[in-house]
Formats: C-alpha cells, sequence, structure tokens
C-alpha cells in the first residue's frame, strides 16, 4: 500500500520545487524561531517583559515586539544584551544551504 501524501510533503515539495518560496519560508521560519527563542529565554529566567527591558535598557513594548515574529529589527548587540540578561550566551552560525539547524 502507498504511503498517503500528508499536508507537510505536500508543503515540502513546494518549497524543494521553488526557490524563491523557500527562500521567503526559510527566512520567517527564522523569525518565528527567534522571537520563540527570547520568550522562551525570558520566562526561563522568570523575568516579566517589563524587568528584562529593565535590565537591557529599553522598554517593555519593545520586548512584546520583539517576541513576535513579524519583528524585524533585531540586531546583534541587542540579542547579546537580552542573553547576557537572562543568563545565557548569544551564538550566531551560517549554515550551508540545504542542511537543517539543530536546535537546543
Amino acid at each position: 500500500m502507498a504511503k498517503r501524501k500528508t499536508l507537510m510533503d505536500e508543503i515540502h515539495g513546494e518549497l524543494r520545487g521553488n526557490r524563491e518560496l523557500n527562500a521567503r519560508f526559510q527566512r520567517e521560519l527564522t523569525r518565528l524561531q527567534l522571537a520563540n527563542q527570547i520568550l522562551k529565554l525570558r520566562e526561563g529566567g522568570d523575568l516579566s517583559q517589563a524587568q528584562l527591558a529593565r535590565k537591557i535598557g529599553t522598554h517593555q513594548s519593545a520586548i512584546a515586539r520583539m517576541e513576535k515574529s513579524t519583528y524585524r529589527g533585531y540586531t546583534v548587540a541587542t540579542l547579546a544584551k537580552i542573553a547576557a540578561a537572562a543568563g545565557a550566551r548569544l551564538e550566531v552560525r551560517f549554515v550551508p544551504s540545504g542542511r537543517r539547524v539543530q536546535h537546543a
């Protein structure tokens, strides 16, 4: 019996066949992952948005924006401040195209 195609199989097929779509998908996925990492890091450190904001010298609303996948204004300096304030370190890597990044 042939394996049924899932929605994810169809999506992966579309992405493999369309470089531009795949590039856009990867950018959006990266933004979503980064926003989620900031949220998890903050919550893991038992910090409110306001507390994290004070530690890095910004406003609560800025932290709220950074925790949304639509935010595009990240800087390495700000991400490093967030990491330090939450007791973590920032790691930036370049991964060859075609390889999936393993997240901790």
